[in-house]
């Protein structure tokens, strides 16, 4: 009898340990070259926690977009819904979520499911109900900069969770803590760029081409990275990269250099200063 109760426990535990062991989590590769071989795999690991942190307080926004492009490239590999959680505040200081806005980067706004919360332990708590459900795509908390309950405790928890069912987790904080300690994969530091001129059909009775805004534009710097190299030493920029995103390929790719913009009245000195662009209108005013 002994033996037989031995043998019970130790098929328990293996059973446990079976259900606790991670499941193949593929890496989704980001587009360029230099961006992915900075990341295990050359790619973003799903059924991972991953943080993205705003560089100053005017980049919030800038992170959001930046994050919604990654879920639309994790949601072309895994199919299921996406769970949000925030502050029910947000909406007020922040703005909400643009259907319109997060079709066009290419993400499906019918495959979000929005929680909001009053308190930071409330988003945490949803997240890791989240987790448990593998049918989920990917879950997002946005945490306030004075959310105290995420730390290393609560960040091992939904990645233990995520690694487990192999749903990707992704944390929106306030702002960078260098002091602190989380089990995510990932933490990114994102700020703006203002985007390229984009030549557009002009409108109107001369036909040609105008000038609008292009695609959105970050400079990402990878500030953490398991088992990865964190600052792009491997493309030689350890400031990070400045990507942009393409709406064709619903991929990042690194914008092409700029342009020498001096006026062509400024390459040589046979130009006459009168003959410069604006020049009667500067006199005139």
């Amino acid at each position: 009898m002994s033996h037989a109760f031995d043998i019970e426990i130790l098929r328990r535990r293996i059973a446990a340990q079976e259900r606790l062991t991670p499941i193949k989590r593929p890496a989704v590769a980001l587009g360029p070259a230099a961006l992915d071989a900075a990341l295990p795999e050359h790619g973003l690991a799903t059924g991972a926690l991953h943080e993205l942190v705003p560089a100053t307080h005017g980049d919030f926004a800038a992170g959001i977009g930046f994050g919604f492009c990654l879920l639309a490239r994790i949601a072309r590999s895994r199919p299921g819904q996406i769970l949000w959680a925030a502050p029910a505040h947000l909406g007020f200081r922040e703005g909400g979520l643009y259907p319109l806005g997060l079709a066009a980067l290419g993400f499906d706004p019918d495959r979000l499911i929005q929680i909001a919360a009053r308190k930071s332990i409330d988003i945490l708590w949803a997240l890791e109900e989240g987790l448990a459900h593998a049918p989920l795509a990917a879950v997002v908390g946005v945490l306030p900069e004075n959310a105290h309950d995420y730390d290393f405790s609560a960040s091992r928890r939904l990645a233990m969770r995520a690694a487990r069912q192999g749903v990707t987790a992704f944390i929106f904080r306030g702002r960078e803590n260098p002091g602190m300690s989380t089990a995510a994969e990932t933490r990114w530091s994102v700020a703006s760029l203002p985007s390229l001129p984009a030549p557009v059909p002009a409108m109107g009775a001369r036909p040609g081409l105008g000038f609008g805004l292009g695609a959105p534009r970050w400079q990402v710097k990878l500030t953490k990275c398991k088992k990865g190299t964190p600052g792009g030493w491997l493309s030689n920029q350890p400031d990070g990269w400045d990507v942009e995103w393409d709406h064709e390929t619903l991929s990042f790719r690194l914008p092409a250099p700029l342009a020498d913009r001096a006026p062509a009245w400024a390459h040589g000195a046979d130009n006459r200063p009168d003959d410069r662009p604006g020049t009667s209108w500067a006199e005139a005013s």
